[in-house]
């Protein structure tokens, strides 16, 4: 089994090496042939919480390649599946660098926070068979080194996005074998069959999370140390469900009491939207914040406290916070 990962984050390298380590060919795309020179050059080293020692991969072995050679590659070696790992706000580029193989029969996984994105990617991509992941994994890159935050879950499924919704080439049985696959590697992960509702849960936990954390500039615990923070925590919340209901998405009945453990059990972390905002990027306040928006638009409702966040974050970029 090749597989295939574009964006060499914490999270790529943090399921690459360990797929590597488990005896699986893993190959990296990065956005330029700096990045992937520095791979093979500096090695990986991934720490783990309850691990005295460190994952160590050399550079030697690491298969890491700019992304415009990806076509090249895949015209004598194609992969067995694609895990996309970058942020929302690459996917636009993503899709661009990959079309050049959209003619083949791709399986694809999509690691993405917020929705939207699975819709644009199949419009481009019309022959392959597309899965979201949703996964509570952390981990942190500092520079070589990758530090995993602790034990996360990850769910595989195919989303009503996905359409037209069809097995593709790997088949069922393969995206089981996937599903072992990773599960050998040291990973917690299942095939979901109720991968939106997956999906739109995280989708409503990151909207009230992120865009207060990157506003505030506080860690995840933070948010529940004052009540005013959860005062607006919770009209975030109450707004998104009221706009899911009107929409016809399920929740669970105690989705605000698992958010609440979010923050808890997250409690040190610096969310992704607080990091880019701090470093001047692009957020994906867009693909979170900008679709509970648009979610509320196509019912007839509106959503205040979303779009408000929304504009706020909005108009940081590309400035930053000092």
């Amino acid at each position: 089994m090749i597989i295939d990962i574009i964006g060499a984050g914490s999270l790529g390298l943090l399921y690459g090496s360990k797929l590597q380590a488990a005896g699986q060919q893993v190959r990296y795309w990065t956005r330029t042939s700096e990045q992937a020179s520095n791979m093979k050059r500096l090695g990986l080293q991934i720490k783990e919480p309850n691990e005295a020692e460190a994952l160590s991969i050399s550079g030697a072995d690491i298969q890491a390649h700019c992304i415009m050679k990806l076509a090249e590659t895949w015209a004598h070696s194609p992969g067995s599946w694609l895990l996309l790992m970058v942020k929302q706000t690459a996917m636009d580029d993503i899709i661009h660098d990959i079309k050049s193989i959209s003619k083949e029969p791709l399986n694809i996984i999509c690691f993405q926070n917020g929705i939207g994105h699975v819709a644009k990617l199949q419009k481009a991509m019309r022959r392959a068979t597309i899965h979201n992941a949703i996964t509570t994994e952390g981990a942190k890159r500092i520079g070589n080194e990758v530090i995993r935050a602790g034990e996360g879950q990850t769910w595989i499924g195919q989303s009503e996005e996905a359409s037209p919704r069809h097995v593709g080439q790997a088949g069922e049985n393969g995206l089981i074998s996937l599903v072992h696959t990773i599960q050998q590697a040291g990973f917690d992960c299942t095939v979901s069959n109720q991968i939106d509702k997956l999906i739109y849960r995280k989708l409503i936990i990151n909207a009230v999370i992120n865009p207060l954390t990157a506003v505030w500039r506080v860690s995840n615990g933070e948010l529940l140390l004052n009540k005013e923070r959860t005062t607006i925590m919770r009209q975030l919340y109450d707004e998104a469900i009221t706009i899911y209901r009107a929409s016809g998405i399920t929740a669970d009945a105690d989705l605000w009491e698992q958010l609440l453990k979010v923050c808890q059990a997250t409690a040190s972390n610096t969310s992704s939207m607080l990091a880019d905002v701090l470093e001047g990027r692009r957020t994906e306040i867009d693909s979170i914040n900008g679709q509970v928006v648009n979610l509320a638009h196509q019912c007839g409702l509106t959503a205040p406290l979303h779009e408000t966040l929304l504009h706020l974050i909005k108009a940081m970029h590309p400035e930053g916070v000092n």
